[in-house]
Parts: C-alpha cells; sequence; structure tokens
C-alpha cells in the first residue's frame, strides 16, 4: 500500500490521555509514521493528525493502541 502524504486529522475514542500519547510515540517510532495528537476532545475521544502514513496505520495504530491497554490492564498500571 503506498504511503500517503496528504494531511489527514480524525477522532478517535481513547480510554486513557498517557497511553494513547505513548502509544503515538512508539508507534511513529517504529512504522515511521508522524501521527501527533492535536487535541483531546473531552473525557475519551483524541483528535490525532498525520501526513505520512498509510490507510493501514491508521487501523493498526487503533490495534496498537488497544493492545498497549490490555497490556497495562493486565499488569495494573491501570484501572479496568
Amino acid at each position: 500500500m503506498e504511503q500517503s502524504n496528504q494531511s489527514l486529522i480524525f477522532e478517535t475514542i481513547t480510554t486513557d490521555d498517557k497511553v494513547i500519547v505513548e502509544a503515538v510515540d512508539s508507534y511513529n517510532k517504529i512504522h515511521k509514521t508522524d501521527f501527533q495528537i492535536v487535541e483531546f476532545i473531552e473525557v475519551v475521544f483524541t483528535k490525532i493528525k498525520a501526513e505520512k502514513y498509510k490507510a493501514s496505520d491508521i487501523f493498526d495504530l487503533g490495534y496498537f493502541f488497544h493492545s498497549l491497554v490490555a497490556l497495562k490492564r493486565n499488569r495494573g498500571e491501570i484501572d479496568w
């Protein structure tokens, strides 16, 4: 799948602001993307911007985030 260089802003449901920051930072380093958290909306939504990504990166970031949440919950690092 080809990489896009078009700017994209999307909103996603998040359960923990610290974990989404950690997930975005880690994902960017591993996959050479440039996701940026633009805004936290209320308690459970995050607005994310990207210019260097593939469409699959959006879904993979979501999977990565929720896997990180599950890992941290299992370790007792965050609440259920």
